[in-house]
């Protein structure tokens, strides 16, 4: 009896430090998961910070390069056929135009050489075939201060019959003059308003306002790719250098005793530079502050789990009886392992043992929302018998129904534990390979169906030879869900039919996208 009792005490002791213990471990498990998402928020929040910085700081280096231009030319278009438009450099360099592609580019047009070359006077308009569509166009010069600043080559399209009634003296032409040396007028002053209030304007002003006007923004900085500062809030760190060797993308550091979120970014920060990077600092005392608050629920909360666990311990002890317990027990492992036989069942393909159709489609949606949250790849192999049906026709379904077990053991073999493979009906049996590119997809692909064409099905001492057709497929940014990479797979699986079957292909979509992708780390 003193054994005994002693054994329950000894019991309830063990339950009383697993309880806390577990209830411990969940709650600081707890903490960690919030302090994380605490975190992902700030980084969250420090990228849109830096998609406004960037759009703010593009918007302004488009008054520079006159970017309004279109809008206006747009609005104030006065119903004119406008063939072509673009804002020249006085070198000639495109810097705006309707053709964004020949933007950055030299203009090369014959008749913009003759008029640089002084053989046509700028400002007059003239006649000439571009694109094989007769033009009435004008080089149209910006001078400030008698200095020419800018040119804009405006053609607008005329009708080849009004031209050859009346040739240039035609009425319609000389209105449309009119209309075009008004647009003109607009757009100069438009250009010569953008330099002025550009001259007048500075940038690290208008970054250090941007600061003061935000309540978390500390600094904005911009380098260049061997990590000279350009550009920067506080005018002192200009021209000073970075050691972007020892600059983390993204990290918290302690600046003049203060916590501090620095964030540099990859992406281009002057109207597609890519030689120039931010670095951004945000205030992350308020970040330090919620995640000491959550130290303290944290704490709170495991001495309430040590008070609560000594009372239902104590509660346990004064009431328990071993035989009910014991019963009890028992009765809980005979529900727990009459469940889990259920689900098993409900869950395989009674032939095959492998998953059945819908519990695959079900972990198909689960591994594809879960690539697609976390960028990362999963492959789909489709794999099909050959002439499955001549097996039936000549070996009976029972030979049929062993071919499909003794295949699907050897797919089993062939794939990883994190893989799932199910009968997805008849002879068609799928394979998810999470964390699969589809390079690795393709060598496991064959690997199965070496294995399969390599072990023939022994069956009352006959030995039915077996191969197979694979289809395969990967998740790519494109796709919305999981039956269009599914389909992709089919259809792969398809082309290895008709190209002789007993072969591995790789869908041609996923075949273009072999090289390194945005799901690629």
């Amino acid at each position: 009896m003193t054994n005994a009792k002693a054994f329950k005490k000894n019991s309830v002791i063990w339950w009383l430090v697993t309880l806390v213990v577990t209830l411990s471990i969940i709650s600081f498990y707890n903490y960690d998961i919030q302090k994380k998402l605490l975190l992902k928020q700030m980084q969250s929040d420090s990228k849109d910070i830096v998609s406004s910085i960037t759009a703010a700081i593009k918007r302004f280096q488009d008054i520079k390069s006159t970017m309004n231009l279109q809008k206006l030319v747009n609005d104030m278009s006065l119903d004119l056929d406008i063939f072509e438009f673009r804002y020249l450099e006085p070198d000639g360099v495109i810097s705006n135009s309707m053709f964004q592609d020949e933007i950055g580019k030299l203009h090369t047009g014959k008749s913009f050489e003759r008029t640089m070359q002084g053989d046509q006077p700028f400002g007059e308009f003239f006649f000439e075939i571009r694109d094989y569509v007769p033009v009435m166009a004008i080089y149209y010069p910006i001078r400030i201060k008698n200095e020419l600043v800018g040119i804009v080559d405006l053609a607008v399209e005329v009708d080849e019959n009004t031209l050859k009634s009346r040739g240039a003296e035609n009425p319609v032409i000389e209105y449309r003059k009119i209309d075009i040396l008004n647009l003109l007028k607009a757009i100069e002053g438009s250009i010569k308003n953008s330099i002025s209030i550009f001259s007048n304007t500075n940038i690290e002003d208008f970054l250090n306002n941007y600061v003061n006007a935000a309540e978390n923004i500390l600094q904005i900085t911009v380098i260049n790719r061997a990590g000279t500062v350009v550009v920067s809030s506080n005018k002192n760190l200009i021209g000073k250098h970075f050691d972007l060797a020892r600059i983390k993308k993204e990290q918290i550091i302690e600046l003049e005793g203060r916590p501090v979120y620095r964030m540099l970014t990859d992406g281009s920060v002057f109207g597609g530079d890519k030689n120039k990077q931010l670095i951004l600092l945000i205030d992350a005392a308020p970040y330090k502050q919620n995640e000491h608050r959550l130290l303290q629920t944290a704490l709170i909360t495991s001495i309430i789990a040590l008070l609560i666990a000594l009372f239902i311990a104590r509660a346990i002890y004064r009431s328990a009886i071993k035989q009910s317990k014991e019963e009890k027990e028992r009765l809980e492992r005979l529900v727990k392992e009459r469940t889990k036989e259920i689900e098993l069942l409900s869950k395989t393909d009674a032939l095959t043992g492998l998953w059945n159709r819908r519990y695959l489609e079900e972990m198909l949606e689960i591994e594809f929302k879960r690539a697609r949250r976390y960028g990362h790849d999963v492959s789909i192999a489709v794999v099909d018998l050959d002439h499955f049906k001549h097996i039936n026709d000549n070996y009976g379904h029972m030979a049929g129904d062993e071919v499909l077990r003794q295949v699907s053991e050897h797919i089993r073999s062939c794939i990883r534990e994190t893989d799932f493979v199910g009968r997805y009906g008849g002879e068609e049996i799928v394979v998810i390979l999470p964390e699969t590119d589809i390079k690795t997809a393709k060598v496991i692909a064959e690997k199965i169906r070496k294995k399969i064409e390599s072990h023939p099905v022994d069956f009352e001492g006959r030995k039915i030879e077996v191969t197979s057709s694979i289809g395969i497929s990967n998740l790519r940014p494109e796709h919305k869900d999981y039956h269009e990479v599914f389909s992709e797979a089919d259809e792969a699986l398809y082309i290895a039919k008709e190209e002789g079957r007993n072969r591995v292909v790789v869908s041609e979509k996923a075949e273009k996208r072999e090289e390194p992708g945005p799901f690629d780390d």
